[in-house]
């Protein structure tokens, strides 16, 4: 709290230093057991580095997501739990499709598209342009979903996407997580402003420039009847909608989160 940190930190980087489970750490606490001294040592020094506000999961080099636990470090957007309602909302559409085929653009960790994989059955072609975020997700995909086929590429590359067997009307679905933080709106949490990669964050000055491409190549790439779903900020949504419809889709929806904000629009082909 000293460092304005809200949250059960404290007792996760102590699960963490001793390498035991969050539910052990209370046991030990209530029971009154004293800490090994390397495992005490650790603690100290992540106590350190999260009172300086580095992000809890870049400490202890995961992040969960869903069904899984993912490797997380600098370079990398760390996904929030928000972004799972990202992989409902195309679970809930491809719900008895046969064989379905995923695209995932700007894939991050690769926490989308290996839920996707895993949950839907579904074939999932995963993007990531940035140089600093495509190891991260090469290692959590192999590690996880290595059927899933990761591309290091702009998805607005015809031909890298050709390259994998993606092609006009081959989608049963497009999702993304993309960049949304208008440009002059620096975020106020130290966590984000100094640690999420830019590329990641910031997209021209209504947060929605790569948003504005991805919705006609959308509609290239899905097939009639499937589905595009966009992460975004709470005041984003209408222009997302309008978006789509612009681009062809119909049937154009928000969903909200947990805590009632606008979070994911989808529309169908």
């Amino acid at each position: 709290m000293r460092a304005g940190i809200d949250g059960p930190d404290a007792e996760l980087l102590a699960a963490w230093a001793a390498g035991s489970e969050i539910g052990e750490i209370r046991v030990d606490m209530a029971m009154g057991r004293a800490f090994a001294a390397d495992a005490l040592a650790r603690f100290r020094a992540a106590v350190a580095r999260r009172e300086a506000r580095e992000p809890l999961q870049h400490i202890t080099g995961v992040a969960p997501f869903r069904h899984v636990e993912l490797r997380v470090g600098p370079g990398v957007f760390t996904p929030r739990p928000e972004t799972e309602l990202l992989v409902e909302v195309a679970l809930d559409h491809l719900r008895g499709t046969v064989a379905p085929t995923v695209l995932d653009v700007g894939t991050g960790s690769g926490a989308v598209a290996i839920a996707l994989a895993r949950e839907a059955r579904a074939r999932v072609v995963a993007v990531e342009q940035s140089p600093a975020a495509f190891p991260w997700a090469r290692r959590n995909i192999d590690a996880l979903a290595p059927a899933v086929v990761l591309l290091h590429a702009d998805a607005r590359d015809a031909a890298a996407l050709a390259s994998v067997g993606v092609h006009p009307g081959s989608l049963s679905a497009l999702v993304s997580n993309p960049p949304y933080v208008p440009q002059a709106s620096v975020p106020a949490d130290p966590e984000v402003r100094a640690f999420d990669p830019e590329h990641a964050l910031y997209s021209g000055a209504d947060g929605l420039d790569f948003v504005r491409d991805l919705a006609p190549l959308a509609a290239d790439l899905v097939a009639p009847g499937g589905l595009v779903a966009f992460e975004h900020a709470e005041h984003q949504s209408a222009a997302i909608r309008d978006m789509l419809e612009d681009a062809g889709f119909h049937d154009a929806r928000t969903h909200r989160d947990l805590t009632g904000r606008d979070r994911v629009t989808r529309a169908i082909r």
